[in-house]
């Protein structure tokens, strides 16, 4: 079985010549051919032939990096199952009669396991022939539908998908995004915020101003509209530019929402009532218990596009959200005090230390503690918020007095 992870090894990197052509060697050695992506068509002709002996007139529905574009050589497979309506049985989470149907076919499919009691039921597989991982769930389309938007938005501009290619494998190589990290989608949401603040983006509002389709109670129809952006920053400013945003961003009075694309103080929805005006839905949703409130008091809030009850990094916990804040600081520091054919091989390769600001061992001082145990607490994710700008300020001192050493050291490289 290959290990595709070879790609996140940087020493397999050249880092020849300006950073365009970093660039266009970095996205060659880590992306998928079309051939690759091609022959994944595979997979999906042998899960719909296994799965119709058990449900005839299944669909089968890719989504996730595969299907935005995001998709590198070392990525799973996610897809939908859609079942016909007189084959669905409430109650039925449908994985261990998945699980069973591709257990008859070991020559294709192997690794099975059925995760039955999650949130999301899935069965997860290795496919044989593309040598690929691959996740299936029954529950909900929602995840479909959000593919198509990053899809559709990350297409808009030829700077945009390189420059989402490019985080999304900063991410990776320094260990922010995974299983137990922080989600893809949610970095991918920061992404497309931080390009609709430049312009660059349009709204989902905007998307969705004269389309509605509604899944799960949300609506997730967006019009394909042209976007006329006045904006002609470089990939490698708008990379340099990203990190500087999320240094600077103010995260302990602000939510980050696509859907308007701009920054919402939190407390408007902590109150519940006074939400801006144009989420009309999200209140008849509350009204009709369709939903919970949003949960805006983590230490990051990222709001889903569609699903604005959702808070997409409600799963980041202190250490990581530390770390994640720790790397963005050092490569916003890179980004104005480097040249710039030093910044892709510098924020690459820079050391991710452990935060003194939580401990190893989650005994946690100046405040995180205090948001852990009351996390209902704005009081909390301000005092978290201002010890991790007295630790950033330490570290970016750091930083300066290292810079002569690393420059020459990325020269001689």
């Amino acid at each position: 079985m290959a290990n595709k992870d070879y790609i996140f090894d940087i020493t397999k990197l050249r880092f020849e010549g300006d950073f365009s052509s970093q660039v266009h060697q970095l996205l060659q050695f880590i992306r998928l051919t079309r051939a690759e992506v091609e022959h994944l068509q595979l997979l999906f002709d042998h899960l719909h032939d296994a799965l119709q002996s058990v449900w005839p007139g299944c669909q089968v529905h890719a989504f996730g990096s595969i299907v935005t574009g995001l998709g590198i050589k070392s990525s799973d497979v996610d897809c939908f199952i859609r079942l016909p309506i007189w084959l669905q049985n409430p109650g039925d989470t449908y994985v261990a009669k998945a699980k069973a149907a591709l257990m008859k076919h070991p020559n294709i499919f192997r690794e099975l396991f059925a995760i039955k009691n999650a949130k999301v039921p899935i069965v997860k597989f290795y496919h044989v022939p593309t040598q690929r991982h691959c996740d299936i769930s029954f529950k909900s389309p929602a995840g479909v539908e959000n593919s198509k938007l990053l899809a559709f938005l990350l297409n808009l501009d030829n700077r945009v998908l390189p420059l989402a290619i490019l985080i999304k494998y900063w991410a990776k190589v320094h260990k922010l995004t995974g299983t137990n990290l922080m989600p893809n989608y949610a970095l991918t949401l920061l992404i497309i915020f931080y390009l609709q603040h430049k312009g660059i983006l349009p709204s989902v509002l905007l998307l969705q101003r004269n389309a509605e389709y509604i899944v799960d109670n949300w609506n997730v129809a967006f019009e394909e509209v042209r976007h006329v952006s006045g904006n002609n920053e470089s990939l490698y400013e708008l990379l340099g530019g990203f990190f500087k945003y999320y240094r600077d961003f103010k995260y302990d009075v602000f939510l980050i929402c696509p859907f308007l694309g701009r920054p919402i103080k939190r407390e408007l929805f902590a109150k519940g009532g006074n939400v801006p005006p144009e989420f009309e839905l999200y209140k008849t949703n509350l009204k009709g218990r369709n939903c919970l409130p949003l949960r805006s008091n983590s230490i990051v809030c990222i709001q889903d596009p569609f699903d604005h009850s959702r808070n997409c990094s409600i799963a980041l916990y202190p250490r990581l959200v530390n770390k994640i804040m720790s790397c963005i600081s050092k490569s916003a520091d890179i980004y104005e005090n480097e040249k710039s054919e030093i910044f892709l091989w510098g924020i690459l390769s820079i050391a991710i230390e452990e935060s003194p600001v939580v401990s190893k061992k989650r005994h946690v001082p100046n405040g995180v503690a205090k948001f852990k145990h009351n996390r209902n607490s704005k009081k909390a994710a301000q005092t978290f918020h201002k010890a991790f700008i007295k630790y950033k300020e330490k570290e970016r001192e750091k930083m300066k007095r290292n810079l002569s050493n690393f420059s020459h050291n990325v020269r001689k490289h």
